[in-house]
């Protein structure tokens, strides 16, 4: 059915261009709307599929998750030794039910993977936060977190994350948050309608792919923090220009805050914590923060932690991230890599 669709879709488009003979790239745009508007289903060799309201999906693998594991269990051990806390938190995917892709005949195993993993840390005495049960227990709507057209989840439920992430600094590491910063009566939401095109949704623009609204959130308290050797408040520092509209319109920055006295944090994260840190800091003195897949060092511990005067580390990734490993060619092969 779907190699059907593509022909009639491409026959369309040949006789529209011999018709008109003009400017291709308006061929491009007509050309990927009949596509979509025939059968969306032929994307799924690339991995998409669209649930309720052209929400994107994409399935992971199962893995033994042996690899994370080991290298939690011995990240722990280093840790251990030098009275460092360690926090690991699991991130949702746009979906917390597998199952989810029954009807799209195939399967998914990211949710499995993680309960998986969590299972193990458990017997390991890892200390972890689970935000798929926090949403779970909040009541909420993961569809609603996350941008229809992208892997990220929005600024708002970045901030939620932030103030879950510093309870369990309270829990396990003896801090003392303030946890009501992170109330929304404390913060400015700026919402842009059908303004921004996500990772995923690009892969369709010019098909008639609706566009994500967009929330800038910026704290209405006084905020004063010194990064990249540069003084400022939380705007100036962590947000590229307020008039644009993308997840990456926030970024994430090693960082001191100034309006904090307590709390030493390597802060190991992903994509998602470009908006994510910026919020955590709200309530913490300091916090490096570090992707691994971008470091590419042979001793990581050696090089990022020892004598580093961290009290904690924060190891904070996306679920689908549990099985990079197994793919050599994924740009997320060396996520766990710790040690």
């Amino acid at each position: 059915m779907n190699k059907i669709a593509n022909t009639i879709a491409t026959a369309i488009f040949l006789c529209l261009c011999i018709f008109f003979c003009t400017d291709p790239s308006f061929f491009v745009g007509i050309g990927s709307k009949l596509t979509w508007m025939i059968d969306k289903n032929s994307y799924n060799h690339i991995g998409i599929y669209f649930y309720d309201n052209d929400y994107i999906i994409t399935p992971n693998p199962k893995t033994s998750t042996d690899y994370e594991y080991n290298q939690l269990l011995l990240l722990k051990k280093r840790l251990d030794s030098e009275g460092i806390n360690l926090i690991y938190v699991n991130k949702p995917t746009k979906y917390l039910d597998d199952s989810i892709f029954y009807d799209q005949k195939t399967e998914s195993f990211c949710n499995d993977n993680a309960d998986r993993l969590l299972e193990r840390l458990d017997t390991a005495e890892i200390n972890y936060l689970d935000l798929r049960q926090e949403i779970k227990n909040d009541g909420l709507d993961i569809y609603q977190m996350f941008y229809r057209t992208d892997h990220h989840w929005t600024v708002p439920t970045a901030k939620w994350a932030a103030a879950k992430i510093a309870r369990s600094l309270n829990e396990f590491c003896g801090y003392d948050i303030d946890l009501h910063i992170y109330d929304d009566v404390n913060y400015d939401f700026k919402i842009t309608e059908n303004a921004w095109l996500g990772e995923q949704g690009r892969k369709f623009e010019g098909s008639g792919l609706k566009y994500d609204d967009y929330t800038l959130v910026t704290p209405k308290f006084e905020t004063k923090y010194i990064a990249d050797n540069e003084e400022g408040d939380f705007t100036d520092l962590f947000i590229e220009d307020v008039n644009a509209c993308s997840h990456y319109n926030y970024s994430s920055k090693s960082c001191t805050n100034l309006n904090a006295d307590h709390g030493k944090i390597l802060f190991l994260g992903d994509s998602y914590d470009a908006v994510t840190e910026p919020f955590l800091s709200l309530g913490v003195h300091s916090i490096d923060i570090l992707t691994v897949r971008d470091t590419h060092s042979e001793n990581f511990y050696d090089e990022y932690i020892h004598d580093k005067g961290y009290d904690t580390v924060i190891v904070c990734y996306a679920a689908f991230m549990i099985g990079a490993h197994d793919d050599p060619n994924s740009a997320n092969h060396e996520m766990y890599n710790f040690v």
